[in-house]
């Protein structure tokens, strides 16, 4: 009984207070055709490569055509590592990455930035005595860095445009 009363008044509170997840969005469309108006920047070396196609999945996924109205550029720095778990022989057997991104969104017309960030994500892998392995487990873990921080940039593009739309639609309703 406790619980279904918890329940009822999670439901009751979360629906007055003006939730609204990300992933639904009240006009999907509507921000979907803004995150397809945007260019995106080239990123040097592999990573950045990586993160371009990445961001470019995610911001225009039905890859349409359209006139661009941002351009994304993004300074993406080279991973850092730091040995940890070092045993009695001075080999590491554990390794942590981390990748800071800093990024900017321009309006093309008029040269403004409207949005301007960093994110960084970090993760660790093991190494082994066999070089090959540790080799593919430090590039694995680049990969899901890099998504890690696409995921980023994204979301808070994505909750700009959705900010962006509600201040619009309240200057509407009071006029």
């Amino acid at each position: 009984m406790f619980y279904k009363n918890l329940l009822l008044f999670a439901c009751i509170a979360l629906s007055g207070c003006g939730f609204s997840p990300m992933n639904k969005l009240s006009n999907q469309l509507m921000i979907s055709e803004k995150t397809s108006q945007i260019s995106i920047s080239n990123i040097p070396n592999y990573e950045g490569y990586l993160l371009k196609q990445q961001l470019e999945d995610n911001l225009n996924p039905q890859k349409t055509s359209v006139q661009k109205k941002y351009i994304l550029t993004v300074y993406l720095k080279a991973p850092t590592y730091t040995d940890q778990s070092i045993q009695g022989d001075n080999f590491a057997s554990r390794e942590t990455a981390r990748i800071h991104a800093k990024y900017q969104l321009k309006e093309i017309e008029t040269g403004e930035i409207v949005l301007q960030d960093t994110t960084s994500a970090t993760g660790a892998y093991n190494i082994v005595k066999e070089p090959y392995a540790t080799n593919v487990a430090k590039n694995k873990l680049k990969e899901n860095l890099i998504q890690i921080i696409s995921d980023n940039i994204t979301v808070r593009i994505i909750s700009f445009f959705k900010t962006k739309e509600d201040i619009s639609e309240s200057k509407t309703d009071t006029n």
